[in-house]
Formats: structure tokens, C-alpha cells, sequence
């Protein structure tokens, strides 16, 4: 038993799993970044083509009562 013991230990322990747990540690944390970053990215570009949109309509609206005052 005791063996058998040493054993699972030594494979669960081993410097081959800890690299293994660690790279796939490190790629769980820059895809959770992506994603949050994506997000963020999103949601700015979202702001600025409303802020856009509102800056053509406020344009546009000028310039038409400017002309109809011509």
C-alpha cells in the first residue's frame, strides 16, 4: 500500500504536472483578460458611435435651419 501511495504522490507531485498546471494557469488568466479587455473595447466603441451619431445629428440640424433662414 505504501508503494502504491509513493507513487500517485510522486505523479501528481511531479515537475512535469506543476509546469503543466502552471502554463495552463497562465493561459486561463490571458484569455480572462482578452475577454474582459474585449469587453471594454466594446463597450468604449459603442460610446463613441453614439457621441458620433449625435454630433452628425446635431450638425445636420444646424445646418438646416441655418438654411432656412436663407
Amino acid at each position: 500500500m505504501g508503494v502504491i501511495k509513493k507513487t500517485i504522490s510522486k505523479r501528481l507531485f511531479s515537475k512535469k504536472a506543476q509546469i503543466s498546471l502552471e502554463f495552463s494557469l497562465l493561459i486561463g488568466a490571458v484569455i480572462a483578460a482578452a475577454a474582459i479587455l474585449g469587453y471594454y473595447i466594446l463597450d468604449v466603441s459603442q460610446t463613441i458611435q453614439d457621441s458620433s451619431i449625435k454630433s452628425i445629428n446635431n450638425t445636420s440640424n444646424q445646418a438646416l435651419n441655418d438654411l432656412k433662414n436663407v
